[in-house]
């Protein structure tokens, strides 16, 4: 399971998540002073051991590999830290992680999302903007802020949402993929000529809701300009701004002009099978954000390459691809070694980490340090997309209770048996509960 895949499930965490953020008191564990930031420091000349919970090593292929060499290179830098690395599955993670805030047990750091996602376990983690290491060049600072000011996460490696082209599907259609996905007005023709010509636009699957979601996070980011995102980064922009309907208006539009398959792929299949649709070559089009997600899409559809999504007509922007940290790693309060704690996430966020990852498992990094020279094809297309300059994202802000409410709503609405406005009337009570 690739993390695009598995980062489009964290809103199923959205229960578990606000009943976290209602329990546990705010004081801090070892050495922590309550609800303090932690600070960049020394660590500690004696031994300890750090027990750290993550879902990434199972994500990549080569994942485990990567993080065995990375371990080892911070136990070289830190001999008197032994890392105690527990790997788990996805589906559960976030449910351990709320059990141990509970309990206030457990491990020291965890692989967390930044942002609203954070801002839910705020309970359990230590703030971290005083605590980043002022050597490590890293981006997606700024859109990991949660609403209450804080960093509760440091992150690590990039995604970029983009498009998964087949060629050879579009040849067929006697359609330039280059020339027809430059504007948004070729995207919506470009459906309507594969639909009219038997050829499936977009691998689709509405029933869990999670490519509203991407489609989501790609359109949001284009109609944010730096002001809106800062807003939105603190909790300042409402879901009921006008922005958000366009989004959901271009969906539409999409659906309308056939992108999705029609009325008989709406509510049939998960987003999930949609990637093996790609894979079998049973559509023209795929939305990802990860590079591994091109690389097997690559392996089984050689004709495959990465474009862009058009911007919509109302972007702010030129070029711009949603696109920001893939996670990040978080410290616990009750952790007895908050200086290890600490060394371990900038390490993690540190070049040497950040290159092992990008040789070994194929993570774009998000060190400015680190040189991601592009090897494979997938490589040549996708990174330049990936480490545009002009790139944000929104995705960290959106409340996990939003997302709930968009998946569950996601069939209903692009079958037309929800309105527009019933869909932000419950999602709008969602933002407003978590707020």
């Amino acid at each position: 399971m690739t993390l695009r895949r598995s980062r489009l499930l964290a809103g199923l965490a959205a229960v578990a998540a606000s009943a976290l953020a209602l329990t546990g008191c705010s004081g801090g564990g070892g050495g922590g002073g309550g609800s303090d930031a932690l600070t960049f420091g020394e660590v500690p000349a004696e031994d300890t051991t750090l027990t750290v919970w993550s879902f990434l090593p199972d994500n990549y292929e080569n994942g485990a590999d990567a993080y065995d060499q990375i371990l080892a290179a911070f136990n070289a830098e830190y001999p008197q830290v032994e890392v105690d690395l527990v790997t788990m599955p996805y589906p559960t993670y976030f449910d351990q992680v709320r059990n141990a805030g509970v309990s206030r047990s457990g491990p020291d750091v965890i692989t967390m999302y930044g942002g609203a996602q954070a801002y839910s376990y705020r309970n359990s983690l230590f703030p971290l903007q005083d605590a980043l290491d002022p050597a490590n060049d890293i981006r997606y600072i700024d859109e990991n802020f949660s609403r209450d000011g804080n960093l509760y996460i440091v992150p690590t490696g990039a995604y970029g949402y983009a498009l998964l082209v087949n060629q050879d599907l579009f040849e067929q259609a006697d359609v330039d993929p280059e020339t027809a996905l430059a504007t948004w007005d070729g995207l919506i023709d470009t459906c309507k000529t594969l639909d009219a010509a038997g050829i499936q636009p977009f691998a689709a699957g509405w029933q869990d809701g999670f490519l509203l979601e991407t489609l989501l996070y790609m359109i949001s980011s284009q109609l944010m300009d730096s002001d809106t995102l800062a807003k939105w980064t603190a909790g300042e922009l409402p879901l009921s701004d006008p922005l958000f309907t366009t989004v959901i208006e271009r969906v539409l539009e999409m659906n309308e002009a056939g992108c999705f398959g029609g009325e008989d792929s709406l509510g049939r299949t998960m987003y999930m099978d949609s990637f093996d649709q790609y894979y079998a070559g049973d559509a023209a089009m795929f939305t990802t954000g990860g590079l591994s997600t091109a690389e097997t899409a690559y392996a089984d559809q050689p004709s495959t390459t990465v474009m862009r999504l058009p911007q919509v007509p109302e972007s702010k922007h030129e070029t711009l691809i949603d696109a920001g940290a893939e996670a990040g790693w978080s410290v616990t309060k009750w952790t007895k070694s908050p200086e290890a704690a600490a060394a371990f996430v900038n390490f993690m966020a540190g070049p040497e980490a950040q290159q092992i990852l990008w040789e070994v498992a194929n993570v774009v990094p998000n060190n400015n340090a680190v040189d991601a020279e592009p090897t494979t094809p997938m490589q040549e297309v996708f990174v330049p997309l990936i480490l545009n300059p002009e790139n944000h994202t929104g995705f960290s802000s959106f409340p996990l209770e939003v997302l709930a409410v968009v998946e569950r709503n996601a069939a209903p609405l692009i079958s037309g048996s929800m309105t527009t406005e019933k869909f932000f009337e419950e999602a709008i009570t969602a933002f407003d509960k978590a707020s």
